[in-house]
């Protein structure tokens, strides 16, 4: 898949003085909420813009901020983007994709305690879908409640909110809710930002149902890593894929793909084990 959700390009003294003047530059074509790296003749990034109501408009510095996770800066232009797409609530649904260790759920994670703390959502709806991974045995039948079955689910949140118990607190005192997407069909999630960790694992069909969810006052919040299907079928149909391919350029929809990995030199490794 070719589109990023942003674009780079590389203008002279004279192409630089056109786009601040006029606002655009000969040839320039956005989808709307696509991003623009503008890059001088040293390949510098020297500003960036993102295509909003038909016109640039200049994407602001970005920390995201919150009790439990600090202050989270940008390493990366994408992730400048990624978190400009995330503070975006014009946009209801959102969507990172990237490699191994780019930061997709750490962005996420943190915009999503920022938003709750602040009052923009009265909860946060996770869900990942419940799928072993490739060539991985399956673990079998687990009894008990859903945080007996899908309580594993929750690892990249327990790194970063609190560890268990603070996690725990948030569902107890109702910020959090585990939804298992077997069990999501007919309901309407009103004032909550539902986040869909894995995302890779969803079909064209789930990918409905989970925008049939967003009620009012609510955003859809996906990550995933495309070459981390953990079942072929996702291979063939896969709803992230589908949902890139027809809603880029509607306004309520946006779009970042993360191609750095950040985590550490030895997780870069991973990617040169793709074919």
């Amino acid at each position: 898949m070719d589109y990023t959700g942003y674009k780079s390009i590389i203008l002279d003294d004279k192409g630089l003085a056109q786009l601040y003047q006029e606002g655009t530059v000969d040839g320039l074509e956005l989808y709307e909420n696509e991003y623009l790296a503008v890059m001088n003749e040293n390949e510098e990034i020297v500003d960036k813009f993102k295509m909003k109501n038909g016109g640039l408009e200049k994407v602001p510095f970005y920390n995201f901020e919150s009790r439990q996770m600090g202050t989270v800066k940008p390493k990366t232009f994408e992730q400048h983007f990624a978190m400009d797409l995330l503070r975006d609530r014009q946009i209801t649904v959102k969507m990172i994709r990237g490699v191994y260790g780019s930061g997709k759920d750490y962005l996420m994670s943190a915009y999503a305690i920022e938003a709750l703390e602040r009052g923009y959502y009265n909860k946060i709806v996770y869900i990942r879908p419940n799928v072993s991974l490739k060539d991985v045995p399956e673990t079998g039948y687990l009894k008990g409640s859903i945080m007996d079955k899908l309580g594993w689910t929750l690892g990249p949140l327990y790194d970063k909110w609190g560890g268990e118990d603070g996690v725990q607190m948030m569902i107890d005192n109702g910020q959090l809710e585990l939804a298992p997407l077997q069990f999501i069909r007919g309901r309407s999630f009103e004032n909550c930002l539902i986040y869909v960790s894995e995302g890779q694992n969803i079909t064209t069909e789930v990918a409905k149902l989970l925008l049939g969810r967003v009620g009012e006052n609510s955003a859809l919040i996906i990550n995933g890593d495309t070459h981390q299907t953990d079942n072929k079928v996702y291979e063939r149909d896969n709803g992230v894929l589908k949902m890139i391919d027809r809603l880029k350029g509607h306004p309520l929809f946006g779009y970042i793909y993360l191609s750095q990995t950040l985590r550490s030199e030895t997780a870069n490794l991973a990617n040169l084990l793709d074919d």
